[in-house]
């Protein structure tokens, strides 16, 4: 589980940075999502940002508290 919650997180969190940087330069109408433009509401798409984020926190509390829990094994 412990490389599962790993994975996972660095999936997101390489999600959030390509979302990051994409949208560097974009204005609050249009946003850039990968390939795509999302013309959609700011503070909606604002939100699921937001969400993708609070998941990947706890994927990597999960994978911090299963590492301290029992550090010896890694599966």
């Amino acid at each position: 589980m412990k490389a599962l919650y790993l994975v996972i997180s660095i999936i997101f969190t390489t999600f959030l940075g390509a979302i990051a940087y994409l949208n560097i330069n974009s204005s609050l109408t249009k946003f850039n999502l990968v390939f795509m433009e999302i013309n959609a509401n700011p503070a909606v798409v604002i939100l699921i940002i937001a969400v993708i984020g609070i998941f990947t926190g706890a994927f990597y509390h999960a994978f911090l508290c299963r590492t301290l829990d029992n550090p010896e094994t890694f599966e």
